[in-house]
């Protein structure tokens, strides 16, 4: 099966932008236009498990890596740029340790490919405690959520994955059976025979602790020849939150 995508403009160059856990292709449109208007063909995919593409009871970073694969041969592509977010940039460190010859250029927004400690049990509690046959408009959704979390931009965030279906009772866009089973895949380290030789960039906000120096240091085990870029007061949603400074820093490291 092929990943859903969305595509703006039509260039030689190649852009793919992957999403994070419990996002879609929806999170990236604005940027992704950003990226279309200054020469770029930008490819928004949704991971397996995610938006419109399809659900599966297997969820690990070398099935996501090859569901990139299937997707670039289908569209017939070539070398291509990756920007990937959170667990996207997961996928695509592990895509470019598996099929270096097809990447070329490699942002990780705010990632490293490593282990994570398990965070997610709250959120999963918040998302299973909401009845969806009670939810007409999604405001009400989100005052649901205000219960369990105070900051406006992730339940915002968490809205986002909810669709009618056609009996227009609301339901999750991801699979959310499937994410809860799979988190330790999620959080787990990409594992390689093999190290990236090219250059990779980190970018990191100054206010999120997912990209430490000791994280970096393990990191670089695979992936030795990085730049760090920090954005300074940025959180982990820095396309959101620094969405200028963001976009200006990836047009430079792209444009190298």
């Amino acid at each position: 099966m092929i990943l859903n995508s969305r595509i703006f403009g039509h260039s030689e160059k190649k852009l793919i932008i992957l999403h994070g856990f419990l996002g879609s292709l929806d999170n990236w449109v604005t940027i992704a236009k950003k990226f279309s208007d200054i020469g770029f063909e930008v490819h928004v995919l949704d991971q397996r498990n995610h938006g419109k593409s399809f659900h599966s009871d297997e969820f690990t970073y070398k099935l996501m890596s090859e569901d990139l694969k299937k997707y670039i041969e289908y569209k017939n592509l070539d070398k291509v740029s990756i920007i990937g977010h959170s667990m996207g940039g997961k996928t695509a460190c592990c895509f470019a340790l598996d099929h270096k010859t097809l990447v070329e250029k490699l942002i990780i927004v705010d990632i490293l490919p490593i282990k994570y400690d398990n965070n997610y049990d709250f959120i999963f509690k918040a998302l299973n405690s909401v009845n969806l046959n009670s939810i007409q408009k999604r405001s009400d959704f989100d005052n649901h959520l205000k219960n369990y979390f105070k900051d406006e931009l992730f339940i915002s965030f968490l809205s986002k994955n909810l669709i009618r279906s056609n009996n227009g009772i609301f339901k999750f866009k991801f699979n959310l059976a499937s994410l809860v089973n799979n988190i330790n895949n999620v959080l787990s380290e990409i594992e390689s025979n093999y190290f990236y030789e090219k250059n990779i960039v980190f970018i990191r906000g100054t206010e999120s602790d997912y990209v430490t120096n000791e994280g970096l240091k393990k990191s670089s085990l695979l992936f030795a020849n990085y730049e760090l870029i920090s954005i300074e007061d940025g959180g982990h949603w820095l396309h959101y939150e620094k969405p200028l400074e963001f976009f200006d820093i990836c047009k430079k490291q792209l444009s190298t």
